[in-house]
């Protein structure tokens, strides 16, 4: 953008530009471009002079005035600059231990390792730093030409909420720390200015080295690790994950979540997800979702009162929606009211019941009471929405077995079962509502599944060559190498497996079954 000039500059063939943010000037020559008489402090004075005229006070660089006017080739120069802002850093936290969820997701494609390190159970032990929190640096505002400032973008905060008594935040240190054996459920929630880290805790059994033959049962409310093999004869039974860095042999393991083994299943019978009284069931999810719904069609219908005011009929039938709506919400409260305390998520439990008090307080006041304390709903729906979304990824990942191998034994998820070593699946008994995903031999088994299955190798030409295979009517199965004994039911329609390579099986819309290439 042009500066208007002088007479004086013009007749030396002089043009000022400003950049359009200010922080630039620029001069530049005109092919007739001559000082004549004028020397070189003249020159400054008057360049100089045209510049405060014109607002420009900041950055003016006498060396680059000197060089133009000696330069004659010189054609232009920056001969004032603002001072730009400095931008400064996000508060954020620096996590010390694995936070991440354990997940174990249904694959066809195998990295042993990869399936494994993402199934494991991040733990902090007693003492252990789970975190440090960085604090907010604050960036340097800028200035342009003309004296403006120029703000430095805001930063944003991090905070810390802890919600478990097996937490603690060490301010003077900017740590979190466990006081506990514990597994971390961390959750991130943006706002506006700030970053906010919720902490919760499962709590975490550890037995170092292996169970020995027929020792006492052991039982616990949340995760449990046992780092060696699980010998003849034991009861393994854990609300949570159960995680074992060797091998199961004659023994008996129940996981309200899931099941992760590093080894092989032996003579042994698994369930995962299924354990009755499972904490994640108890929480009535459903109620805690039921409270979002009901909460998020009042509000609708508040909002809608304006428009049917002068309706008296519409009027009265939106007061007695939304009384409707109070009714079935005090009863989904009542079912929360109830949940027991726990060592799992125990603070977050505390915290729901006591926002449903709360709720269940503002639900006695009539639909005027309602409006006034509006602003309270919209705040305790936020925070069970946050809540139901803590507790529904819980409920969600769980029911799923992952090992290296199983012989002999009887295994039953309620999601998927994944076997990743060549060693397979040999005389055992498989049962999921989920999918199947089996890297090796399959042999003398039998496989019930709800979704789909993946086999490496079914039956062989050998003695003990006989599957069965047991899905649904959507299931689609695929078997790299499948031979003749292997038996095949989509719900009733049976199918028997020739010997082939590369195998896709599923039914049409006609109920057939297809065989296609994977």
């Amino acid at each position: 953008m042009k500066i208007e000039s002088s007479d004086i500059l013009k007749k030396m063939g002089i043009i000022l530009e400003i950049s359009d943010d200010e922080m630039i000037v620029t001069l530049r020559k005109t092919l007739f471009s001559s000082w004549g008489d004028i020397d070189i402090y003249e020159f400054l004075n008057i360049v100089e002079s045209e510049l405060r005229k014109n607002g420009i006070i900041v950055g003016i660089d006498k060396s680059a005035l000197i060089s133009v006017y000696t330069q004659n080739k010189k054609k232009e120069a920056v001969i004032a600059r603002g001072i730009p802002y400095k931008s400064g850093r996000d508060g954020y936290l620096e996590f010390i231990i694995k936070i991440d969820k354990p997940r174990i997701l249904y694959t066809e494609t195998f990295s042993e390792e990869d399936i494994f390190d993402m199934a494991s159970i991040p733990f902090a032990r007693k003492g252990d730093v789970i975190g440090k929190l960085h604090k907010p640096i604050k960036g340097e505002n800028g200035i342009s030409v003309r004296g403006r400032i120029i703000n430095a973008p805001p930063v944003r905060d991090v905070e810390v909420k802890i919600l478990s008594d097996s937490i603690v935040f060490k301010e003077d240190e900017d740590k979190i720390v466990a006081i506990a054996d514990i597994r971390p459920v961390v959750h991130k929630k943006d706002e506006t200015d700030k970053f906010v880290y919720f902490f919760n805790s499962i709590p975490v059994f550890f037995y170092e080295g292996s169970i020995p033959k027929n020792s006492r049962p052991v039982t616990f409310e949340g995760d449990v690790i046992i780092n060696g093999n699980v010998e003849k004869g034991n009861r393994i039974i854990a609300s949570g994950n159960v995680q074992i860095r060797g091998s199961v042999y004659e023994s008996v393991v129940e996981g309200g979540q899931n099941i992760i083994i590093y080894g092989g299943i032996v003579d042994s019978e698994l369930h995962a997800g299924f354990l009755p009284g499972n904490i994640f069931d108890k929480i009535e999810l459903h109620a805690v979702n039921l409270i979002v719904e009901k909460l998020s069609a009042i509000f609708l219908h508040i909002k809608e009162l304006p428009t049917v005011m002068n309706n008296s009929r519409h009027l009265s039938e939106k007061i007695k929606l939304i009384e409707t709506l109070k009714e079935e919400l005090k009863t989904s409260s009542t079912e929360i009211s109830m949940i027991r305390s726990s060592n799992v998520l125990q603070n977050l439990l505390e915290d729901l019941k006591s926002l449903v008090k709360t709720l269940n307080n503002i639900l006695d006041y009539d639909i005027i009471g309602l409006i006034k304390h509006l602003n309270s709903l919209k705040e305790i729906y936020e925070k069970i929405l946050f809540i139901s979304r803590i507790l529904a990824e819980e409920h969600e990942n769980k029911g799923h077995i992952l090992a290296k191998w199983v012989h002999d034994s009887k295994i039953y998820a309620m999601k998927d079962v994944i076997i990743t070593a060549e060693a397979g699946c040999y005389n055992t008994k498989i049962s999921t509502n989920g999918s199947v995903s089996i890297n090796g031999k399959v042999k003398m088994s039998t496989i019930e599944f709800k979704k789909n299955i993946f086999i490496k190798e079914a039956g062989s030409l050998g003695v003990g060559s006989h599957v069965l295979l047991k899905g649904s009517k959507n299931s689609i199965v695929k078997i790299l190498y499948g031979y003749e004994g292997v038996e095949l039911y989509f719900d009733k329609i049976g199918y028997k497996l020739k010997n082939g390579e590369k195998i896709k099986l599923y039914l049409d819309k006609d109920e057939k079954v297809v065989e296609d290439i994977v």
